[in-house]
């Protein structure tokens, strides 16, 4: 695939997942206090460039990783993008093998790039999420990012970035899409492709999308900040908006969800339909398709 398109699908579906309602993530009308819309903005655009190299190699996923989360910071001053960065790259790679879109073809190909990352890959992502300064918590298990000691660690071990996302999949769903072969973001793409369908309106499709993806899945922001419990009470929630899917519903969850008291701020979900949207947008543009209307 055109490595142009590739860039652009991954900026356009930044801005899209960014401008759209997600309940309790920032959007077009709702900034946080330490991070805004025009963050998000900025970074999926500020990264394209590294989307576009990487989608021309087939190896160092980590250092693209790495690569991108810098060209982030450059022009956001915040951790807006590093979730969507972990997995926009590595879609970009196997996108760049393609020919043309080929959903199955695809999927083997980030089989592939999983499956051969290297130490040296782990190392420059444990770079990228302190460059990032993104919020972890010390592992129960595996090397602690915020060591010293990491990198010597990942490097005794023998390491692979693979090996550390098997690890840190308990607790990430970021994690557990490079495990699982993106089977969350592929579901994303065929939510995405059915209400967009149906509506004709993707900033619709993608608040349905992302409600669906919630209900299914207990955002591990949320397990981690605030406990499991919690996070699936917030996926019963999603459950119950989408039952009676109205404008009304969407923005009471919203509201309860980013209330001072609350800050329920489901961004692993988010990144989730980031990565949807670009599969989505990608397929749309190969098969010649107007992108949306």
């Amino acid at each position: 695939m055109n490595p142009f398109d590739i860039m652009k699908a991954s900026q356009i579906a930044c801005c899209l997942e960014v401008s759209s309602f997600k309940p309790g993530n920032v959007h077009r009308n709702r900034d946080y206090r330490d991070i805004k819309y025009h963050h998000f903005i900025n970074s999926g655009i500020a990264f394209g460039n590294v989307v576009y190299e990487a989608s021309q190699d087939d190896k160092n996923v980590g250092l693209y990783i790495k690569k991108a989360v810098i060209e982030s910071r450059k022009w956001s001053p915040t951790n807006a993008n590093l979730g969507i960065i972990m997995l926009h790259i590595p879609i970009a790679m196997a996108s760049g093998k393609l020919d043309n879109f080929n959903k199955n073809e695809l999927k083997k190909n980030l089989k592939k790039i999983s499956e051969n990352t290297t130490v040296e890959d782990a190392i420059n992502v444990y770079d990228a999420i302190n460059i990032a300064m993104a919020y972890v918590d010390k592992p129960k298990k595996g090397p602690d990012v915020s060591s010293k000691d990491a990198k010597r660690e990942l490097i005794e071990k023998g390491l692979t970035l693979l090996d550390v996302y098997k690890i840190s999949a308990e607790w990430d769903n970021i994690s557990k899409e490079w495990v699982d072969n993106f089977k969350i973001s592929f579901e994303g793409y065929e939510l995405l492709k059915k209400y967009y369908k149906e509506l004709n309106n993707i900033n619709l499709a993608v608040t349905k999308t992302f409600l669906n993806i919630l209900a299914e899945y207990p955002d591990t922001l949320i397990a981690r900040k605030k406990g499991f419990e919690t996070a699936l009470k917030v996926s019963k929630m999603a459950k119950d908006v989408l039952k009676n899917f109205n404008e009304q519903k969407v923005k009471e969850f919203d509201n309860y969800l980013a209330k001072d008291g609350n800050k329920l701020n489901p961004g692993t979900t988010a990144d989730l339909i980031a990565s949807s949207l670009m599969i989505f947008i990608l397929d749309r543009i190969d098969s010649g398709k107007t992108i949306l209307w």
